[in-house]
């Protein structure tokens, strides 16, 4: 009889651990799934600026991804963890650039600054819900203008705000601003609205004949007047744009194509889908780990430019004739800056970089 009641004993304690085991590892998986579904494609951003990285530095640095995190999920989901081959971040692996543009002397960058009076700057900005972001932005920008021709403006696109963002945007009586109401109806995708707001400001820079112009996210730029103008210690001939690095980590991934073939010249998003699918059967964590979080580095200041395809980070300043007859799009459903810098590349022989020195603070 004992014996009996000791076995019963066990097994109910045994059924007991089962199910409390059970019960945890459905907890797990109902978690974990909201968790891999966390973070989605930049274009579902809903502070709209820009179609970056942004999100996902966020993801990663919340979510706190480690290999433990990692071996956890993949043994409860069943998927596989994606190999890192390489840690080196895209500027680290890139191959020497041997023709980069010079530093002039002394002499030739005051010259520059003296004549940056004579030419007219077109700062454009597409916006929605940066209430809060306008006056830190405002206080960043105007110093920046004032460096330039008094004819230079600041355009900014603003659409389907539902914070203060419109009245804020009309209390600032330097900035001349677009409403267009509710865009999202007929561009749901934001990828595909950006596309369309930053064609309309472009359009508008190109008839004011602007020398340059400076295209930012509000809710990213903030940079001062010495980073800004480290763009112009270069000879003004040998570059086309000028994309922001960042005094942080370099986060817009999205944007970007190195110029080597074998470096970043992919769409890390489309990469993560196809890997993602039961063919391949990687996990997401680990793919936004080794696939866009390996590359979120600091980019140091004695780096000086890197020469790119195309990049962003928030900010970029262009030479307004290298940026004729060229139309941002989203059709491939990919970041909308890239078939646009590509097409600068191709038809005016634009070159661009990422200027160490022109940091986001």
């Amino acid at each position: 009889m004992v014996l009996r009641r000791r076995s019963k004993r066990l097994k109910l304690k045994y059924l007991i651990a089962v199910t409390i085991i059970s019960s945890l590892n459905l907890i797990v998986i109902i978690f974990v799934r909201k968790y891999l579904n966390y973070t989605s494609l930049p274009s579902t951003s809903s502070t709209t600026t820009s179609t970056s990285s942004t999100s996902i530095t966020h993801f990663l640095s919340e979510t706190s991804i480690d290999s433990t995190h990692l071996l956890l999920t993949s043994s409860i989901i069943g998927c596989r963890q994606f190999p890192a081959y390489n840690n080196r971040s895209f500027y680290e692996r890139e191959y020497p650039q041997l023709n980069l543009p010079k530093r002039i002397s002394n002499l030739s960058y005051k010259n520059i600054l003296h004549q940056l009076h004579s030419l007219r700057l077109i700062i454009i900005s597409c916006v929605r819900n940066v209430a809060s972001k306008i006056d830190k932005y405002q206080k960043h920008i105007e110093p920046i203008l004032d460096l330039f021709h008094p004819s230079s403006r600041i355009l900014i696109f603003e659409s389907d705000s539902n914070d203060k963002t419109v009245e804020k945007l009309y209390q600032w009586s330097r900035a001349q601003v677009y409403t267009y109401g509710t865009l999202s109806k007929k561009y749901p995708d934001t990828t595909k609205r950006l596309a369309y707001c930053r064609n309309i400001l472009l359009d508008k820079a190109h008839s004011l004949k602007a020398d340059y112009i400076l295209i930012t996210d509000i809710d990213i730029f903030s940079t001062t007047v010495s980073s800004f103008l480290s763009n112009f210690q270069y000879n003004i001939n040998d570059w086309s744009v000028m994309t922001v690095s960042s005094s942080g980590l370099y986060h817009d991934i999205w944007a970007l194509r190195t110029l080597s073939n074998s470096v970043m010249n992919y769409d890390v998003w489309n990469r993560i889908e196809n890997l993602e699918k039961p063919k391949h059967n990687y996990c997401k964590q680990s793919l936004i780990k080794s696939i866009i979080g390996i590359h979120q580095k600091h980019i140091p200041i004695e780096r000086g430019l890197i020469e790119v395809r195309s990049a962003f980070g928030g900010g970029g300043l262009y030479r307004a004739n290298s940026t004729y007859q060229c139309k941002y799009n989203s059709r491939s459903s990919t970041c909308e800056h890239v078939p646009f810098h590509l097409c600068i590349r191709d038809m005016n022989e634009a070159r661009i970089f990422i200027n160490s020195q022109f940091q986001i603070v």
